[in-house]
């Protein structure tokens, strides 16, 4: 796929979630990465689009969670709020 499908996907899914939620988007060929105006919202923007795949970067600081999944082909990843920040694993 090319550039193009990433740009109208990225397009579709910031529509779908509202622009106003919306700080960044980074478009690849295969990828699609958003970043909300609050991070606190980055959890509740990922299931509306039903990326349900968590991976927690712990290590960063602050710390935040990926949500990750598939749509129009593409992956799609939503940062949030690191979840269960209390809790060591």
């Amino acid at each position: 796929m090319g550039i193009d499908h990433g740009l109208q996907a990225a397009s579709r899914i910031v529509d779908a979630v509202g622009r106003d939620r919306i700080e960044l988007v980074t478009v690849t060929r295969d990828r699609v990465c958003l970043q909300p105006m609050v991070l606190a919202d980055g959890e509740a923007i990922a299931r509306a689009l039903d990326l349900d795949v968590p991976l927690d970067h712990r290590m960063f600081v602050p710390g935040h969670t990926l949500w990750t999944g598939v749509r129009d082909g593409l992956e799609v990843q939503v940062r949030s709020v690191l979840r269960n920040a209390g809790v060591v694993r």
